[in-house]
């Protein structure tokens, strides 16, 4: 952005600031412009968005109000739309849409809607609204909730494995406020396998971390939902190998050992998806950046590179897990 007095462009900085909200004071890491000339303090409305959504990360993680994504998936597991979520709960007509939107529930309105998660929960909401709904509407929300009940039990396993793999299943600061999605997770490794990038496992492992956390610098909030630590070898996807066995398990991608022409062995990730639904814009345009930066890098280039981060430095000699909010905003490379 340029100064609309000297016309110079000015840098984006940031400082500490307490920001009120529902009576409460938040510190975020405020994001702003400023003209040397003058020393006036401007923002934009992207900034802005950093900002809040700063804010509502912090007011969702500490009262437990669940994210858009959340909000958006439990609706989606009973193939309900919005309007009728909104009418099935005692809502507003516009409600549920809103809150998948991004506006804040009030607290009692946010474990309303996680308590739906579990089918019974929902169920005996379908039941309490028996008087706005048709009787075919009513059997027919029942009984695919109880088929999910079904599905969800048979898919225990699977999902005890995720929970191995991935520290913070709920939203939090750990995993950039999203929640972790191996599907999700196998497009942007296919994304840089499409830029022509040998994905050894070391460099993939830091593509990955300069992908979420550049996200999380742009936006407040990461691409993959994945948790990070700090290891010798750099940042790294906490269950690294976990997650790489659950992908080649579900056939998102294969894997190889490369032997190579000094003796030494690598493993390297092949991807087997081609498309990229699951993926944005800004997301797709975050992927690029990091693939221009990193694509002609070898291994241990790229390793030095994040050797040179605050988020390793700071944690590595205890292997810590790295908060997105305290280190995405200070990240060097890019």
């Amino acid at each position: 952005m340029k100064s609309p007095f000297s016309k110079k462009t000015m840098p984006i900085r940031y400082k500490a600031f307490s920001f009120n909200f529902r009576k409460e004071a938040f510190t975020i890491k405020y994001h702003y412009f400023l003209c040397e000339q003058t020393g006036e303090e401007f923002t934009d409305e992207h900034l802005d968005e950093i900002n809040i959504n700063q804010v509502y990360n912090q007011y969702r993680e500490k009262y437990g109000v669940p994210f858009p994504q959340e909000i958006a998936a439990i609706r989606e597991k009973y193939s309900v739309s919005a309007s009728r979520m909104s009418e099935i709960l005692g809502l507003g007509a516009n409600t549920y849409r809103l809150y998948e939107s991004g506006d804040m529930p009030s607290v009692a309105n946010g474990r309303l809607i996680l308590s739906i998660d579990n089918t019974q929960a929902f169920i005996e909401q379908v039941e309490a609204s028996a008087h706005l709904l048709a009787e075919k509407d009513r059997q027919r929300l029942i009984a695919h909730a109880r088929k999910v009940k079904e599905r969800e039990n048979e898919d225990f396993w699977n999902q005890l494995f995720e929970e191995k793999i991935f520290a913070d299943q709920k939203p939090s600061q750990y995993n950039g406020y999203r929640i972790p999605d191996t599907a999700k997770i196998a497009q942007v490794i296919s994304f840089f396998a499409q830029q022509g990038i040998d994905l050894y496992k070391t460099k993939l492992n830091k593509l990955l971390f300069y992908a979420d956390f550049l996200m999380y610098k742009r936006s407040a909030y990461s691409i993959t939902g994945i948790t990070y630590k700090a290891i010798p070898y750099g940042p790294v996807p906490a269950e690294y190998d976990k997650l790489y066995i659950k992908l080649s398990d579900d056939g998102e991608i294969n894997m190889e050992t490369i032997q190579f022409d000094n003796g030494h062995y690598g493993d390297k990730i092949i991807s087997r998806v081609k498309v990229l639904e699951l993926l944005s814009n800004d997301e797709k345009e975050i992927l690029a950046e990091v693939t221009k930066t990193f694509k002609n890098s070898n291994t241990q280039h790229v390793v030095e590179i994040s050797h040179e981060e605050p988020a390793w430095i700071d944690n590595q000699n205890d292997r810590k897990l790295i908060s997105y909010q305290d280190y995405a905003f200070d990240l060097k490379a890019l």
